[in-house]
């Protein structure tokens, strides 16, 4: 798994001169380091990778001068940088709290918090396909929806799609005309006015009324997706009857975890089940550059009731907390690295209050499981049942709370 424990960021202003230029070139190239060893190892991974920038520049490439602070990004090379709460192993005797360095696991476990503040379970080999409502929203219903699960703009009425387009040129055509009468006739511009006003209203109506409509065929459509995803894990199973899965229900669609063997992000039959389950794209993307899969345990801070009641902020402080003692190149640097040393306090704080909040929101909940197997098989692997017992406890999958 790619999740380092140190990070650092390294800047140096640079020189340059051109055979066609004496006149210098200034540069100042930033690179952020990673170790899993210590702070230390990740600077001097920092100014390696900076080094290795300046030596491209000077041979004429066009460089990225400086990197940007993106925790999700796997196209840039740079790890996912988020913080790391505990890390855990599998073993036939359960589950193991502790440094993954000392011991050797074929299941790892690192839990982390992401940019926002939640809890995140990365898991090495226990396979977790998560799929948006947006993504099962365009393969239900092709036609009503795009691939980012937006509706179609004629799909209320498909007899009539032009149909207020239609009303609207009509409208047009009955101004210019109005208009032109009171202007050959002299009358007064309060009837124009009056009638703009009529006519407004009644479009507004019009549109609130399709809104409405439009609205209930979503809510409706999204109902439906659960028989949906229930049907195609059935049919996988009665297709692959050595395969058996656990479907959880999240906030934004839905939660899928194979419970028959272990897996890794870049196996054939992991491709495959992600392209069947219509998987999010983006969490593909991820857990492929991670070599992990991830499971969000905590609720999303702006889904919380104490964000809206003003208990807790929507956003956490100090996200880039990482980077308040490395080395700066100028006053401005120097005084945005107080100013993050000052609010890592207050990061202490907000996480305290969010971790007590977020007991009140599960973040999936559990429907059901499903085996090609008779209804009395068992797990192959104890250390999946483990994770699964562990990850149902993390995100209160039984009780009944509120999805966030």
């Amino acid at each position: 798994m790619l999740i380092p424990k140190y990070w650092a960021q390294y800047k140096q202003r640079f020189d340059s001169k051109t055979e066609f230029n004496e006149s210098p070139k200034q540069a100042t190239i930033k690179r952020y380091g990673w170790s899993d060893t210590s702070q230390e190892a990740a600077l001097v991974h920092a100014k390696e990778r900076v080094a290795n920038a300046h030596s491209r520049w000077l041979a004429g490439e066009d460089i990225v001068r400086r990197e940007r602070r993106e925790e999700y990004n796997d196209s840039n090379g740079i790890p996912i940088r988020e913080e790391i709460i505990s890390e855990h192993g599998f073993s036939e005797n359960g589950l193991i709290e502790g440094n993954l360095e000392n011991r050797l696991f074929d299941t790892q476990l690192i839990v982390t918090r992401n940019s926002y503040g939640a809890k995140v379970a990365n898991v090495n080999n226990i396979a977790i396909i998560d799929v948006d409502h947006d993504d099962l929203l365009h393969q239900k219903f092709p036609d009503s929806y795009d691939k980012q699960g937006f509706m179609g703009i004629s799909i209320i009425d498909k007899s009539q799609p032009s149909s207020m387009k239609i009303k609207v040129w009509s409208f047009v055509l009955v101004f210019i005309l109005i208009a032109s009468s009171i202007a050959w006739l002299g009358l007064s511009w309060f009837w124009l006015l009056v009638i703009m006003v009529v006519v407004t209203a009644y479009l507004w109506q019009q549109a609130s009324k399709r809104d409405k409509v439009r609205a209930q065929k979503r809510a409706d459509d999204l109902a439906s997706l659960s028989l949906f995803i229930k049907d195609l894990i059935q049919k996988r199973v009665a297709s692959h009857p050595k395969e058996s899965f656990r479907l959880y229900e999240t906030p934004a669609g839905f939660r899928i975890i194979a419970t028959h063997d272990t897996a890794v992000p870049n196996d054939d039959l992991v491709t495959q089940w992600f392209a069947y389950f219509h998987a999010d794209a983006n969490y593909v993307r991820l857990c492929q550059a991670q070599q992990c899969f991830r499971a969000r345990l905590t609720a999303k801070p702006w889904r919380m009731s104490e964000v809206e009641n003003n208990k807790l902020a929507k956003d956490i402080p100090a996200k880039d907390f990482w980077f308040a003692n490395d080395n700066a190149v100028d006053n401005k640097d120097l005084q945005q690295s107080k100013e993050l040393a000052l609010d890592k306090e207050s990061r202490k704080q907000w996480i305290t209050y969010y971790d007590e909040y977020a007991k009140n929101y599960q973040a999936c909940r559990y429907i059901e499981s499903f085996s090609g197997f008779n209804t009395d098989h068992q797990l192959k692997h104890n250390v999946i049942q483990t994770f699964i017992d562990w990850h149902d406890s993390a995100c209160q999958a039984d009780k009944e709370l509120q999805l966030a």
